[in-house]
């Protein structure tokens, strides 16, 4: 396939800080762009996108900010020293054992031992092992390539525990919680129910009746004796955002969230408030909420500071980034790469078809095509 691109795999296409970053990993995100653009049936890489790009070298562009993107974090994970451990190498070698066994199921291989204590069958574990090998070769990559796309999941979370993780060099508290933005509430939501005519056409929008129902709720919360136990009560029996099976979205816990992960009005209503405050009716386009703000510095708010500030970072990173393309990247042709992946993909999967049994004239049924393996990599 590489040859096919007219490149060798361990060439560098771009360098990141100075980083080379090899053809096989940039041409896997090319392939993983395409693979998904091509289940829309966009399968044309010479398409014109407008302003003289094409669908081929879109698919490039977005190659090189992910390969870019996994990069900065390989590289501050070795500058702050918070690379590969015992760890994520034990967490590693566990999921890609369970990969090999989904990969082998699918062909209908089995697995390569019985239990933890048993011998695994040389024959299922040669197979086993072939599947694996068939799945790589799908995404034009090798083992080692396979890895080191991996890796980066794990860098990832290294640097993110290491960093911003309740035992960090900067480990979250109430006032940077607070700073984050990231805060923690319960509501009791009445939806706006429209009227419609028998033409279709809205002739109440529903939000003054949501209104009328919100403020007696309101009401009998600030005359309770305990008005926090209340809330708790009325939300049960009466907020509308509920699941499927009519639970109270949220849950005993509520929602902690982050700055634009609401929306405007719930969010803002929510910052509003002292921790332990409950708010008149807000209205938003969804109906009116009774909000209760809690104290975010908690398990889950801790997570999402830490998420919040590594986003941050790693964005931070990605701007500060000195990215250059090497003179092999400007001869990479990546719908003749891609085009000859989509016919070695062909040739593999009709070369794992079994071989028809001999059969009686009279028996009928051929084989089935064997499936192409649909597991992704984790990173």
């Amino acid at each position: 396939i590489l040859e096919a691109a007219g490149i060798a795999k361990d060439t560098p296409l771009i360098t990141v800080d100075g980083a080379g970053v090899p053809a096989e990993e940039l041409l896997y995100w090319v392939t993983y762009s395409a693979d998904q653009y091509a289940q829309w049936g966009m399968t044309d890489l010479s398409m014109d996108m407008g302003s003289g790009q094409t669908l081929g070298s879109y698919y490039l562009d977005s190659a090189v900010e992910n390969a870019t993107l996994y990069q900065v974090v390989r590289n501050h994970a070795e500058e702050l020293k918070m690379g590969w451990n015992e760890a994520n190498e034990a967490d590693y070698e566990a999921q890609l054992s369970q990969l090999k066994s989904s990969l082998a199921a699918q062909m209908g291989v089995g697995t390569a031992s019985d239990g933890e204590s048993a011998s695994p069958d040389p024959e299922i574990a040669a197979k086993t092992d072939a599947e694996y090998v068939r799945f790589l070769a799908y995404m034009g990559l090798s083992e080692n390539s396979f890895f080191h796309i991996n890796e980066v999941s794990y860098l990832f979370q290294n640097l993110r525990e290491g960093l911003y993780g309740t035992k960090g060099t900067e480990a979250p508290d109430g006032e940077k919680i607070d700073a984050a933005g990231v805060l923690h509430a319960k509501h009791i939501l009445i939806k706006a129910i429209p009227v419609t005519d028998e033409s279709g056409n809205v002739t109440d929008d529903g939000m003054a009746s949501a209104l009328e129902k919100a403020n007696a709720l309101y009401d009998e919360i600030t005359v309770a004796e305990d008005p926090m136990t209340r809330f708790e009560e009325l939300m049960n029996e009466n907020s509308e955002d509920v699941d499927s099976s009519g639970n109270v979205n949220g849950g005993a816990d509520g929602y902690t969230f982050g700055p634009g992960e609401m929306v405007t009005e719930f969010e803002e209503g929510t910052a509003a408030l002292a921790v332990g405050e409950i708010s008149q009716p807000i209205q938003s386009d969804y109906g009116y909420h009774i909000i209760l703000r809690l104290d975010a510095d908690n398990e889950a708010g801790q997570s999402k500071y830490a998420d919040i500030k590594m986003n941050e970072l790693v964005d931070q990173w990605m701007e500060e980034a000195q990215v250059e393309k090497t003179a092999a990247f400007d001869q990479l042709n990546a719908e003749r790469f891609y085009t000859a992946l989509v016919d070695l993909r062909a040739e593999m999967t009709a070369a794992a078809q079994p071989e028809p049994a001999e059969t009686t004239p009279t028996e009928s049924g051929s084989p089935e095509a064997a499936a192409t393996p649909s597991a992704t990599p984790a990173g």
